[in-house]
């Protein structure tokens, strides 16, 4: 009894410290557009160029994961997980001295860098630290922590700008995150990795290479990429959408999509809950997604006119996508080889920064033409398409895994 009480505390210690790191990243990721109104009106910095430093962050990201998750496989997850925190807080602070707009381009490069290294080392932690009955309650709080940092984001740093400066508030903001970075380090003994701490000694470049280009690995990038296209391009142009299509008012657009994704928050820790009790996390997948599709299509094919009705569908569509997803990370675990969680995650989440900027790229000329109604049936397409490329994945790793050897 005791042996197991310990057991507990340490997963959820371990559950905690990579939660609220992942929390961080993703406030950070939107630290400084909470900060653009005032940026725009105290530097004089135009919003084309502001928005280049949002480009910055996240193309250096979605780039520069994938090699993240060979280190992470190669030097340990601790070590790249404590750097990139350190760097990502840094350069979260240091915006406080940027006094030109090229060093804020670099400084939101660093941050894209340092957050280039959250998804493949926090996977392989958890692999590697919690014990398999809570796995997907872990997905559960990692994504929730996620979801916890973008919902904050803005309004804190709105908030802290409008108070003591958005320099300040930068400034801020990045030292707690040199705290947690800390805190972290303290711990280091208990976040033990899914490769070297379990004495899987890395493989060569060429073998690394094989498992990214295997059927299974480049069909899961497909269906994060996919999935991403419709989930972030509804949270992006969701109420721009519902206002061309159904004539919404703006305040009570936005409102709907934050329900949306107050509904994916709740729908992320119920679906860690059920990755636990289930075994074909494929299978469950698919019917969450599915029903989320379905509340959706409701929009453009009713147009309803009633406001409440809209939310709670709307609500629905967040429930339910926010299910799936640890149960989605179950299946990447499932196909992902020994010892090569941090390239397998690495490789496979960076098919979300690239289907995000697809997608607002796409959407963006829809709503500009007035095809509000094609661009939410669009997302409910490359949803469905993503789930095909997760079936696809999953027959391929199964083929493999019986094949003999």
């Amino acid at each position: 009894m005791h042996a197991a009480a310990a057991a507990s505390g340490k997963d959820i210690k371990i559950i905690s410290l990579i939660g609220i790191g992942h929390l961080l990243s993703h406030f950070y990721q939107l630290a400084l557009p909470g900060l653009f109104p005032l940026i725009y009106r105290i530097e004089g910095i135009g919003y084309a160029e502001l928005g280049l430093l949002t480009t910055a962050l996240f193309l250096t990201s979605g780039i520069c994961q994938p090699p993240a998750g060979f280190l992470v496989d190669k030097i340990g997850a601790r070590p790249m997980l404590i750097a990139g925190m350190v760097l990502i807080s840094g350069a979260v602070a240091a915006f406080s001295f940027a006094q030109s707009f090229p060093l804020m381009l670099l400084l939101a490069a660093l941050i894209g860098l340092g957050n280039s290294v959250f998804h493949p080392a926090d996977f392989s932690i958890l692999n590697g630290s919690v014990s398999p009955g809570r796995m997907g309650r872990a997905f559960g709080v990692h994504g929730f922590g996620g979801y916890i940092g973008y919902a904050a984001a803005p309004v804190v740093m709105y908030f802290l700008g409008s108070q003591i400066g958005w320099r300040e508030a930068m400034l801020a903001v990045g030292l707690v995150g040199l705290v947690v970075s800390a805190v972290i380090w303290s711990q280091r003994g208990d976040l033990r990795d899914s490769g070297i701490d379990r004495g899987i000694r890395p493989g060569s470049f060429l073998s690394d290479v094989d498992v990214l280009l295997r059927p299974q690995s480049i069909f899961a990038f497909f269906f994060f990429c996919f999935t991403a296209m419709g989930s972030i391009g509804l949270m992006s142009f969701g109420p721009t959408a519902l206002m061309g299509l159904l004539d919404t008012p703006a305040a009570l657009a936005n409102s709907t999509i934050s329900a949306q994704i107050t509904g994916s928050v709740f729908g992320v820790l119920i679906g860690g809950v059920i990755a636990d009790r289930v075994r074909r996390h494929d299978m469950v997948t698919a019917i969450a997604i599915l029903i989320s599709i379905a509340f959706l299509l409701m929009v453009p094919a009713f147009r309803p006119s009633n406001p409440l009705l809209v939310v709670g569908l709307f609500v629905g569509v967040g429930l339910f996508y926010g299910g799936s997803m640890p149960l989605r990370d179950m299946v990447v675990r499932s196909i992902t080889p020994s010892g090569a969680a941090g390239k397998v995650f690495g490789f496979t989440y960076s098919g979300m920064d690239f289907g995000s900027a697809i997608s607002t790229a796409v959407f963006g000329l829809l709503l500009d033409a007035g095809h509000a109604r094609l661009m939410l049936v669009l997302v409910a397409v490359f949803m469905t398409i993503g789930l095909f490329c997760m079936y696809g994945a999953r027959r391929f790793a199964a083929r493999r895994a019986t094949a003999p050897a």
